[in-house]
């Protein structure tokens, strides 16, 4: 497995723990999206299973043994990934209770069992309470690579039982670099980059799936709608088609219009100059937002991106979009002027 050039400190340090004294049953890794997460833990994995690491001294996994094999197949029987089913946005009890199953049992290949959890936030409270259970007694030849993007949100009793790997997001130079050796120019890796708080996994789809230019047919189709040319039911069905993202986006927008609003240079917005522009009058030349209405405002997408991003979220969609899109009306009525991103 191909660790991120970023990731090395984290991975030296993991490998000369695990040989000055093992490493713990549970790992936590919890960093930003798009800092590469779940390769360093397959990586981890890997390394942990492959039989030339029986006794905990390769660096790294040889990828030739018939452990490493069958890691690379997808077909190891002593690897196990859990996570969200297809039709759920949450981990389950029963997704836990296989976890449970299968790690108690005895490992088939390698001298010890390796389980990636992830993302571990989305964990419903049946399901955080039966991998308490696990994490109270471990079993002997075990290992939990557990992920989370917001450590936080996670129960404090399983935190406590997990040694957490901070990841923090790299510095611009080393991203800018391996962005540059997937052919992504110095100036777009910077703006995406920018734009995507500095993750570059983020930054390099954002580039390459064109999702750059979908959020600014968005703000188009909000901007028509703001200046009467586009209809309500027009516009919600489609954003409604790509909820979850259009609620991302149109939150990192808000903030970046508060921070605008505060008086922030647009060096510092994720979005440059856009939000100062959307505050404008157009007529007048001056800022004429409601402050109170913005908070009010970007408290809700907050909320709305919160649940959403847990994966206990039930919304009527279209009719949560038709709301957004009156509310933003309403608070930049006077600022109708055409918009690029």
């Amino acid at each position: 497995m191909t660790l991120y050039p970023w990731q090395q400190d984290s991975w030296t340090s993991l490998v000369q723990r695990h040989q000055a004294a093992g490493l713990p049953h549970a790992l936590l890794f919890a960093g930003a999206e798009g800092t590469g997460k779940h390769a360093l833990c397959l990586a981890v994995a890997s390394w942990l299973l492959c039989k030339t690491n029986a006794d905990g001294r390769a660096e790294t996994a040889c990828g030739e043994c018939h452990s490493c094999q069958l890691m690379a197949a997808g077909t190891h029987p002593d690897f196990l990934i859990c996570q969200p089913e297809v039709d759920s946005r949450q981990i389950r009890i029963d997704t836990v209770r296989r976890l449970n199953q299968f790690i108690y049992s005895t490992p088939q290949i390698s001298h010890c069992q390796v389980v990636i959890l992830r993302p571990l936030e989305v964990m419903n409270v049946s399901a955080a309470n039966a991998l308490l259970k696990t994490l109270e007694e471990p079993p002997g030849e075990s290992f939990l690579l557990l992920e989370a993007e917001r450590p936080g949100s996670v129960l404090p009793t399983i935190r406590s039982r997990c040694q957490t790997i901070s990841l923090p997001l790299p510095p611009e130079s080393d991203s800018v670099a391996w962005m540059a050796q997937q052919g992504i120019t110095s100036d777009e890796a910077i703006a995406a980059l920018k734009r995507n708080g500095h993750a570059p996994l983020t930054a390099l789809q954002w580039l390459t799936s064109d999702l750059c230019g979908q959020q600014a047919h968005w703000l188009e189709q909000i901007q028509q709608f703001v200046s009467g040319s586009l209809s309500l039911d027009a516009l919600s069905g489609p954003l409604s088609k790509a909820f979850a993202e259009v609620i991302d986006w149109w939150y990192d927008l808000t903030c970046d219009l508060l921070r605008a609003h505060a008086g922030a240079e647009p060096d510092l917005c994720r979005h440059g100059e856009l939000a100062s522009q959307l505050l404008i009058d157009p007529v007048h030349g001056r800022i004429a937002v409601d402050t109170s209405k913005l908070l009010t405002f970007l408290d809700k997408l907050q909320q709305l991106n919160s649940q959403l991003k847990s994966g206990a979220a039930h919304h009527n969609k279209t009719l949560t979009i038709e709301v957004l899109l009156l509310e933003w009306r309403q608070m930049l009525a006077n600022h109708s002027g055409a918009i690029s991103s």
